[in-house]
């Protein structure tokens, strides 16, 4: 029988469209703090945002009419014809967050409108309204939301952990902070300032404030001027680029959105210059026309369609490699000292001698030559190696090796072919050929993970403790899980704000030319996903990944023939647990077939 929801149905199904979590608040709040002209809005987080999300600012506020309409749906300010649709400048115009958000948490309100003696306060839970008074308030808004999702148990059970969910949450505070230069941002959580952000000149000063100073020597600005779009920003340099992807925002028109597509064409950018399967950093805004952009897609606004899309690929790529162009010659410039006017010297120093003045009068400052090879790419000699190194995927073992694995191990000479690729021959009168590098990295992995297992892992001290800068959401989850990381045999503790010191390893790798700054931030991310199950192998994994087991030398004999020893011993000799196969072995058979 067909029938109308009521509507405390219609508006619980409707606010899951809006508010899927804490992160979908916090987000609508912001952008709307952004749209009332705010110039200082603070976030206050209480329990992973699921007891309390707060937003206060100073913007234009609300008079007691607005305010008692404004939780209703499809009350807005943003448009009011169908025209308006095709020229939006602000983050919101549906009218659907607050209704949304009050249709699922209890909400409190306090605003006062520029020009008024008192503000209104309106307090409103499960989407009826339970009080509306007169108080005195700043001017501007302050709303708090708790105890979201009380009345949708379901949604709250399916909330990810308590580390995913403040992940979401700064994310969406970093997009926001990053399209509004002029804006101060805070964040506070449980009590704690997290992220403070005074009004910046710039973007890269932004950037620094939020992911530190390291990345701000990593930096390169693009722009662009076209008739089609307007580029801005700034991307990273090639050497900075990493496995796992990073900070990549673009923005349209001030707005956050993604598009796999445009990521391509920054992809094409670098084509050449950084390793496959890395990524580097970005900061992309484009302007284009209202008209020639649709962002009502999607109710989270993220999901954009642009009338050229294809022109706006094109001059990305152009203009990611003109940036990389222009930067490969220029010596870095500390972001402190930027602006700092160059020194002037003469000949001797000191002094400018009146033909030297001519000269700089005449002719003007000249750079100083720079011998280059153009065709140098110091690129394609790591390529080559990570090609080598994976050119065998990981495949199912054949029966061949596995029968191998039950003869008795080989004993006899080893033969150096290459740095860390060695001949040994067998007791079957065979020949084994065995990746010395590979060899090394089953061992360590199947050593590690099961110390890992029986909780036996053992900590090494490091003579030199290393310093991290992470950003402050990794950063808190491994605070917030100093006995999980120490149980992967890592010992870390504070170091001012968002930064950490790793004084302790993974004794196994004491010995090995370990990354420890990539391999941290990667355990963060393990953490953050909650997964028990899959957290040892895929540390195991992250550690054996970001150690070097090459040689740099010759191997000695005794050397080779012990690894090879210990590799047979391990429960999955034949591959190495980053890809590719250890050892393939040549009967005497095959041999004399080849010679025949």
């Amino acid at each position: 029988m067909l029938k109308v929801l009521p509507e405390h149905i219609y508006n619980l199904i409707a606010a899951g469209e809006v508010i899927q979590r804490p992160s979908s608040v916090v987000k609508e709040l912001l952008e709307n703090s952004v749209d009332a002209k705010a110039t200082s809005i603070m976030l206050v987080v209480g329990d992973y945002g699921k007891t309390l999300i707060q937003v206060i600012d100073d913007g234009c506020g609300m008079n007691r009419k607005e305010a008692e309409l404004c939780f209703q749906s499809h009350a807005t300010s943003k448009i009011d014809s169908v025209d308006d649709l095709q020229n939006l400048t602000t983050f919101g115009f549906r009218g659907e967050a607050l209704a949304s958000i009050a249709a699922c948490a209890d909400v409190t309100m306090k605003t006062r409108k520029s020009g008024e003696q008192t503000g209104t306060q309106v307090h409103i839970s499960g989407g009826k309204i339970v009080e509306i008074s007169e108080i005195a308030c700043p001017q501007g808004c302050n709303t708090a939301v708790r105890n979201l999702f009380f009345n949708i148990p379901a949604r709250r059970k399916f909330l990810k952990s308590d580390n995913s969910e403040y992940r979401m949450i700064v994310a969406e505070f970093i997009r926001v902070a990053l399209t509004r230069l002029d804006i101060e941002f805070k964040l506070i959580s449980n009590s704690k300032e997290a992220i403070t952000l005074p009004k910046n000149r710039n973007l890269k000063q932004r950037v620094t404030d939020l992911f530190g100073s390291a990345i701000s020597k990593q930096l390169i600005d693009i722009g662009v001027d076209t008739t089609v779009v307007k580029l801005s920003g700034i991307i990273g340099t090639p050497q900075s680029a990493k496995k796992t992807q990073q900070n990549t925002y673009f923005f349209v028109n001030g707005r956050f959105f993604r598009s796999p597509m445009l990521h391509k064409a920054v992809m094409k950018g670098y084509s050449n210059l950084i390793a496959e399967g890395n990524s580097p950093h970005y900061f992309i805004f484009l302007e284009v026309p209202p008209q020639e952009l649709d962002v009502n897609i999607s109710p989270s606004k993220t999901e954009i369609k642009l009338e050229n899309e294809q022109i706006i690929f094109q001059i990305i790529e152009a203009a990611v490699k003109e940036a990389i162009g222009k930067n490969a010659f220029v010596p870095s410039i500390d972001f402190e000292t930027d602006g700092v006017p160059i020194e002037i010297t003469s000949g001797d120093g000191f002094t400018l001698t009146q033909e030297e003045k001519q000269r700089m009068r005449t002719e003007g400052l000249r750079p100083p030559k720079i011998n280059y090879n153009p065709l140098f790419n110091p690129f394609e000699e790591q390529r080559a190696q990570e090609d080598q190194n994976m050119q065998g995927e990981y495949k199912t073992v054949p029966s061949s090796m596995n029968n191998l694995l039950m003869e008795e191990a080989p004993q006899k000479a080893a033969i150096q072919i290459d740095k860390n690729i060695v001949s040994i021959t067998d007791n079957k009168g065979g020949i084994l050929v065995v990746n010395i590098a590979r060899a090394r990295q089953r061992i360590f992995y199947e050593k590690y993970l099961k110390a890992l297992a029986n909780k036996e892992t053992r900590i090494q001290e490091e003579l030199f403790p290393k310093t991290v800068s992470l950003n402050h959401a990794s950063f808190t989850t491994l605070m917030n899980n100093i006995d999980k990381v120490r149980s992967l045999g890592f010992e870390i503790r504070q170091f001012g704000k968002d930064c950490i010191v790793v004084s302790g390893t993974p004794a196994d790798f004491k010995g090995e030319l370990f990354s420890v700054e990539e391999c941290i931030e990667d355990i963060a991310q393990y953490i953050e996903e909650g997964n028990e199950a899959e957290l040892f192998s895929k540390a195991a994994l992250n550690v054996v990944r970001h150690s070097n087991f090459s040689y740099t030398a010759e191997i000695s004999e005794k050397e080779a023939i012990t690894v090879t020893e210990q590799l047979f011993l391990c429960k999955e000799p034949a591959t190495s647990p980053t890809g590719g196969y250890t050892f393939f072995r040549l009967t005497a058979d095959e041999i004399k077939h080849k010679l025949s």
